[in-house]
């Protein structure tokens, strides 16, 4: 690669930069003339990661200078790329920076490779250069060394001649650091490769991971430097120091080498719930848990988490989800797969919930994994999808009678309580109906209402009864009773009311409703029918214990829209058919009108029926005969005209009849009410246009809101979708569906006409069959155009009983105390689309060793559930259990048997053990301890065996014995624990004697059972021992000095009452002694209290005034086992402090005697504070100075801390 075809370096001619110097030439005048010298040297310059990324040529280096005396001249002069038998010259300037005129000689070199002109003395004037050729002549091809000597008044100084062959040499920085790194990312840095030699250089970079040197070969120009980018992409987390090593010249001998140096370190991220809600569970564990709440079907919600970055390096991370899921079934997504979050830097994620099933619960995950993926978080998202709650005011409109040529209306509202938007339709051509609903159509935002206009406008003398389906997007089918009865002055129906619905939906039930009313009547009379407590008729039963007569049951919305009698499934068998019930005429451009189409209308009742179809003026399809009567069991034959009322259109209606008994068209007929049967409606759709055929049709401009998969369902269950289609453009808009459409679905409507801006609500059922997905194809073909075909592609499938068990499907116990427990969780998983109910069955024998937590319960689709295994042992041995897990469609009646259910096994695998505790100290001793103070110690438990021990510890004291009120001496920090196998556990001891005395304890455990909550036996863990003392202080002998020189000692233990003082210091003191167990300022007042009963006198004895002071030396000794402190406390060392405007003013005369005593010191004692170890003795001089006549006494305490006081 050469440096000019490269990005990473740029070529640069050898003159590219220059750097000039003035030379003098001498002249026979003396004067000189400038001539320019050049220099193409460069230097290596290391480059940071923030330069620029491209690397600019170097800089040329001057020649390197010295002043010597104050003549500037260079170091060396270099002869580079000379050839054999070629002079070449090189100059060599020397300048006077002096303010003298300097003067000099040389002398030429030695050698005769390099030769100059005569020598003659050299006069330089102040700031003037001479300068100097210097020839070099070579003979052979070897480098040439020689010197040229200058001499002067001060010395004599050199310029080394030196002439090199050409060569290879290339120049980097020693040493690279890089920014740190996370592991698993990348980070980069760059150098200058340099090439200072003479001729163009191939290299080849050597290193070893995770480095990378980029370009890794190429070929250097001389004078040339090329850029080379360091990449590094740690693995581990550790300091990286690597050297990479660059080899070059004649067969790759020569290297320059660079130490890379790089820090890698883990990265961390902080995942958090960004505006909590309910539900959300954002604890610091690796599992957050995002709840979206309910969202509707067709919307979406979305929420945020917090990514923080608490490291010092950048924190590449990647967002994972389940992949075992259908990715048409995924209701969540995220708004970014991976990211980098810069150091101490927070980025906010959304994820999104958009359901596609109506009811369903949704789960999934999202693993959050930084570079490295030492660690991650587990997101699990979760959601309910609702949809509309349309309702309507009633579900039953009751016109009750009108004249023929009449028309009623009444009003109903209709409601949406949810909080999206609902799309509705009322399954029925208004124009070609006696009923009417306006709108029929419509959309209800969230908590909206509606109000709907019920027309009925009757053509024939007829009853009139239609059950209309109210089709919601995204919700079961409403359905609405329109009833009515149309009069004429010659035919007067029974009128229809509610209650004959009521009647009639029970006898449909009893197969009653195929009997016209008065063979019902004449049954009746006969007493083959009788009347049940609601007064309808039912076959009189055969048993008194036998069942009761059948009700009308509670059918599903959907099953009653689809099996309504019209296809060739029904819940009833039809009392009237027709066929067929969907007639496409296609084409009728006219002139003539197409042949009519036959159509036969069935009578499958026992009775007679009247028929009459509706037609509306105006209607291009009709019907004749427009009314005819069917005998029972009967067919009639009817044709269907269409007559196009102008060219290009399109038309599209349903053409209803009412068909009815027709004992049923006078109410005179009629004896028993309840034997009145309404109506039956029976439709046909008929569609065709009047395009020519060389006429394109207008291209139709819509919305089809189809989803991609059907509902879940167990086995042998069919399942229900909602498609909303919506005519965008401004003309009608046709639909029907194709015949070569997959048979495995039925679609509801079949064909239909939109008007601009309408929408019609298709549904969609299919029987799922096998746990395979089974694609289904179906084709609506719009504005009868065959290029007019939208494809819609549905998968369904039997949902399986499944549960994603771990993959080894065996749970392993840590070995377990005998009677104790161990757990261990266990996972599993829901892989289907149905909500699944589990329980755990384990055998009889097993059950007090073996427990699960829970043993039952429900699993949501795509939910993971953790379960906790128990395992408590009865004996010391090895056990392996096998249990199974029964799983069955959840959302079952508590006493329905489920359809099926699926068996899976596991294995559990556990060992029941013995074990003991130990203490690692068996006797633990306090030693000696002062009453009252406080000492703790490490009291270290060790379990060497393979099991978890769960112990409770007893504390028994033996002495001292009696009965005794004091707060226990010895408190243990905790009581009960448990030690890991093979470690230990401490536990803190902490010893507080009220009294002295001498303290032993044992301390004892016992192992717990978690089980069934028994104590093991005591046992022995060790002995635990203190003595508690009071701090000893003993006076063992007085000596008097100065004006009590003459005292003997024998009379000087009297004055001092030193038999009564250590009598006093060898009791125990008493608790107001202890009121301050150390020196206290404690009073105000300039006697202060006192708190001791022990009283003696220290009594210096009479001496004339100015006598010598009198001395006493006491010697004292720390007769105890406990180090001591001791005090003699003045009046004014217990006196607190007090600001002036606090103290008192007005004194009694012993406070001013005692004032007086201690302003002119005339008791003083040195040292008045000290401390003793066990054993040791101190030297305590208290002086009387005889400075006034008269008694002088001082209350002075005598303290030895946490021990006696006594007042002398």
């Amino acid at each position: 690669m050469r440096p000019e075809d490269s990005r990473d370096c740029t070529v640069i001619s050898s003159g590219s930069y220059q750097s000039s110097s003035t030379v003098a030439v001498p002249t026979i005048s003396g004067s000189s003339k400038g001539t320019s010298a050049r220099s193409s040297n460069v230097s290596a310059q290391t480059l940071s990661p923030t330069d620029t990324q491209v690397c600019s040529p170097k800089k040329q280096e001057r020649v390197k200078k010295r002043v010597v005396w104050g003549i500037e001249v260079a170091e060396e002069l270099q002869w580079k790329g000379w050839e054999l038998g070629k002079e070449t010259s090189r100059s060599l300037v020397l300048r006077n920076l002096t303010l003298k005129i300097q003067r000099m000689k040389y002398r030429p070199p030695k050698t005769k490779f390099f030769f100059t002109v005569i020598p003659q003395p050299i006069f330089l004037s102040p700031g003037i250069a001479f300068t100097l050729p210097i020839v070099f002549r070579p003979l052979e091809e070897k480098e040439y060394t020689d010197q040229l000597w200058f001499e002067k008044e001060e010395g004599v100084f050199s310029v080394d001649l030196r002439a090199t062959l050409p060569c290879h040499k290339l120049v980097c920085p020693p040493r690279l650091m890089l920014p740190m790194c996370a592991v698993g990312d990348t980070v980069e840095a760059g150098f200058c490769l340099n090439n200072v030699g003479d001729l163009p250089t191939f290299f080849a970079w050597e290193f070893a991971s995770p480095f990378q040197i980029l370009p890794a070969t190429g070929l250097l120009e001389p004078g040339l430097a090329c850029r080379v980018k360091v990449t590094f992409q740690p693995h581990i987390a550790v300091i990286h120091e690597v050297q990479a090593t660059c080899w070059y010249g004649e067969g790759s001998r020569q290297k320059s080498s660079i130490q890379l140096h790089a820090v890698a370190k883990c990265a961390q991220l902080l995942v958090s719930i960004r505006h909590k809600q309910a539900g959300d569970q954002d604890t610091e564990s690796s599992q957050k848990l995002l709840h979206f709440g309910s969202v509707a079907v067709g919307c979406s919600a979305e929420r945020q988490i917090k990514l923080c970055n608490p490291s010092a390096v950048n924190a590449p991370f990647k967002i994972e989800m389940a992949t075992d899921m259908l990715v048409k079934d995924q209701a969540f997504s995220c708004s970014m797969a991976q990211g980098i979050i810069p150091p101490g830097q927070k980025k906010y994620v959304s994820v999104f919930f958009h359901p596609k099933t109506l009811d369903n619960r949704a789960v999934d995950y999202f693993s959050i994994i930084p570079s490295g993926g030492a660690s991650q978080t587990l997101l699990q998202a979760v959601g309910f999808s609702t949809g509309p709650a349309v309702s309507l005011q009633h579900y039953c409109v009751n016109f009750s009678w009108v004249n023929l040529g009449e028309r009623s209306e009444q009003t109903l509202w209709i409601e949406n309580q949810a909080d999206c938007t609902a799309h509705f339709q009322f399954a029925i051509d208004c124009k070609e109906s006696v009923f009417s609903i306006r709108p029929h159509f419509g959309s209800l935002v969230g908590k909206d209402r509606m109000t709907l206009r019920c027309t009925f406008q009757p053509t024939h003398p007829i009853i009139c009864f239609r059950r209309v389906a109210c089709l919601v997007h995204h919700q079961d089918p409403l359905f609405l009773d329109l009833i009515g009865t149309c009069h004429s002055d010659s035919t007067k129906p029974v009128i229809l009311t509610p209650q004959h619905l009521t009647f009639y939906r029970t006898h449909l039930a009893r197969g009653l409703t195929l009997y016209p009313p008065d063979i019902l009547t004449a049954m009746l009379k006969e007493r083959t029918l009788q009347r049940d407590s609601n007064g309808t008729l039912m076959l009189p039963p055969e048993d008194l214990q036998g069942p009761k007569a059948p009700q009308h049951p509670n059918i599903p919305p959907m099953m009653e829209y689809f099996f309504d009698g019209t296809r060739d499934t029904a819940i009833f068998p039809p009392p009237v058919s027709v066929e067929p019930a969907e007639v496409d005429f296609g084409g009728c451009p006219g002139p003539e009108a197409p042949a009519p189409v036959p159509l036969c209308l069935r009578n499958h009742t026992k009775g007679k029926i009247t028929v009459a179809w509706t037609r509306r003026s105006g209607c291009p399809f009709w019907v004749t005969p427009e009314t005819f009567c069917v005998p029972p069991l009967k067919s009639m034959a009817m044709h269907l005209h269409f007559q196009p009322p102008g060219p290009h259109g399109l038309y599209a209606v349903e053409l209803e009849a009412f068909a009815v008994y027709q004992v049923l068209q006078s109410y005179h007929n009629i004896e028993e009410d309840c034997t009145v049967c309404p109506s039956w409606c029976v439709t046909v759709r008929a569609r065709g246009h009047s395009y020519s055929a060389a006429l394109e049709h207008h291209v139709p401009q819509y919305f089809l809101d189809a989803p991609k998969l059907f509902p879940a369902v167990p086995a042998g269950k069919p399942s229900y979708r909602s498609l909303l289609l919506v005519n965008k453009g401004s003309m009608l808009l046709t639909f029907s569906l194709t015949p070569n459409s997959s048979s495995d679905i039925t679609l509801r409507p079949t064909s239909g006409l939109l008007a601009p801006g309408a929408h019609q609500i298709f549904l969609i059922s299919t029987y799922p069959k096998g746990t395979s997905w089974k694609q289904h194809i179906f084709y609506l073909e719009f504005n009868f155009g065959s290029q007019y075909l939208k494809e819609v592609s549905m998968q369904s499938r039997e949902e399986p009983l499944q549960l994603k068990l771990d993959t080894s499907k065996c749970v392993f116990f840590k070995p377990t105390w005998v009677g104790c427990s161990s757990d261990s969780p266990f996972t599993f998983r829901n892989p289907s689309r149905l909500p699944l109910e589990f329980e755990w069955r384990i055998s009889q024998q097993h059950q007090q060793t073996l427990a699960v937590q829970p043993s039952k319960g429900l699993i949501q689709p795509n939910e993971s559930l953790t379960l906790t295994w128990i395992f408590s042992p009865l004996e010391e041995t090895k056990y392996l259990f096998r249990v199974w897990i029964l799983v069955w469609e959840a959302g079952l009646h508590p006493d329905a048997k489920p359809s099926a259910t699926m068996y899976y096994m596991i294995r559990l695998v556990g060992l029941g053990i013995t074990s003991s505790l130990s203490a690692e100290t068996k006797e633990l001793d306090f030693g000696n301890m002062l009453v009252d103070s406080r000492q703790s110690r490490s009291l270290v438990l060790l379990n060497d065996g393979n099991c978890t021990l769960y112990y409770r510890l007893y504390l028994e004291q033996h002495s001292p014995e009696g009965p005794n009120q004091d707060p226990p001496a010895l408190q243990l920090e905790c009581c009960e624990g448990s030690v890991p196998p093979h470690s230990q556990d401490t536990v803190i001891l902490t010893a507080c004697p009220k009294r002295r005395a001498q303290y032993s304890w044992t301390i004892s455990y016992s192992l717990l059972s978690h089980r069934d909550n028994k104590v093991g036996e005591k046992q022995k863990l060790c002995q635990v021992s203190l003595v508690a003392v009071y701090p000893l202080l003993s006076i063992l002998d007085a000596c008097a000095l100065g004006g009590a020189e003459g005292i003997t000692r024998k009379h000087l233990r009297r004055l001092f009452s030193l038999d009564t003082l250590n009598t006093y210091l060898g009791c125990d003191p008493t608790p107001r002694e202890l009121t301050y167990k150390v020196p206290t300022q404690h009073s105000v007042s300039q006697i202060p209290p006192v708190f001791t009963p022990l009283k003696l006198d220290f009594n210096f004895g009479a001496a004339p005034l100015k006598a010598p002071p009198s001395v006493v030396l006491l010697a004292m000794k720390n007769s105890g086992v406990v180090p001591l402190d001791w005090a003699f406390l003045f009046p004014s060392d217990q006196k607190i402090g007090l600001e002036l405007w606090a103290e008192q003013i007005e004194f009694d005369c012993t406070e001013l005697h005692q004032m007086r005593i201690e302003d002119n010191r005339i008791f003083s004692i040195s040292p008045k504070a000290g401390s003793l170890s066990p054993g040791q003795e101190q030297i305590v001089e208290l002086k009387y100075s005889h400075l006034f006549i008269g008694t002088d006494r001082l209350p002075v305490l005598f303290k030895v801390s946490h021990g006696r006081e006594i007042l002398v």
